[in-house]
Parts: structure tokens; sequence; C-alpha cells
């Protein structure tokens, strides 16, 4: 005999709708920060992104003399460690907000902070040991500030969104 359902047609409990989607937003973070970590290996160091960069700099730029090119080389660099952690932030960001109990907007960025720091840590701590790459403090730096730019923009888009429910329910 089949069960029927004593309530046709309502949305299935939060819980068990909920389970899964936490599940996959914390397998994005998962699989975000494993990108950052083979980024972050000696196949990705400058002398190798140099020859599929260097081509690319040619086309948009023509004939690029020494020290400019290496300008250019550094900000595309540091730019992409800013860019990788600001993804980071949004991605830990969402599947903390989906798994806090309480105070989720602050418990979600404080999440996302910690993890972009500890990542970037970890990430630039592994590359000082490499013969290839090197580990900076400064990278961490831009690396945490990619996050944070990210988490705030997120807050103020949260902050907003309030902002225009209240004002469409006390309307």
């Amino acid at each position: 005999m089949a069960a029927t359902d004593p309530h046709p047609g309502r949305p299935e409990p939060a819980k068990k709708r909920r389970r899964p989607s936490i599940a996959l937003a914390w397998s994005f973070v998962v699989v975000w920060a494993g990108v950052i970590w083979t980024l972050g290996g000696d196949d990705y160091s400058l002398q190798e992104t140099s020859r599929f960069l260097s081509p690319i700099l040619e086309f948009v730029f023509g004939e690029i003399e020494g020290p400019r090119k290496w300008r250019i080389y550094l900000a595309v660099r540091k730019s992409a460690h800013f860019v990788e952690y600001a993804i980071l932030a949004l991605f830990t960001f969402r599947a903390a907000l989906l798994s806090a109990p309480r105070n989720r907007v602050a418990t979600a960025a404080w999440t996302a902070l910690f993890l972009v720091a500890l990542v970037a840590s970890a990430d630039e701590a592994r590359q000082a040991f490499s013969s290839a790459r090197t580990g900076s403090a400064n990278d961490v730096l831009i690396d945490v500030t990619g996050g944070v730019v990210a988490i705030g923009a997120m807050l103020l888009i949260v902050r907003r969104m309030r902002a225009s429910r209240d004002a469409a329910t006390n309307a």
C-alpha cells in the first residue's frame, strides 16, 4: 500500500531540502581550495606561467621590454591571488550561511575570512619550502584582502536586501 502525502502541494520540509544543498555548497569550497592549492604548486610558478602569459601580453601590448613585462606579470599574478581568494570567500560564505544555526550572516562572514586566511597561510608556507616558488606574507595579505572585499560586498548586498524587504513590509 502506497503512503499518501498528508499535505499535497506543500513543499518538502526545509531540513530535508537543505541538507543536499549544504553538502553541495561545502563541496564547492573544498574543490575551489583544491584549485588554489594546485595553482600554488611549482607547475604554476612565474617561470612556467610566463610561457603562456608572454604571447598573450605581446598580442595585447606588442613588444614589451623586460622591466615593463615584469610589472605586468606581477600585476596579473597578484590580481589572480585577489580573485582566487575572493571566490573562496564567497563559496565559504554561502556554505557557512546555509550551515549556521544562528547569527548566520556574522558566522558566515567570520568563517569565510578564517578559511581564506588559513588556506592563504598554508599555501604560502608550502611555497616557502619550494625551489620554484617563494612564500610571501604580502601574498597572504593580498589573499585576505580579496576575501575581505568579497565578504564586505556580500554584507552590503545582504544589508540592502534586508532594507528593501523591510521597506516593502512596512509600506
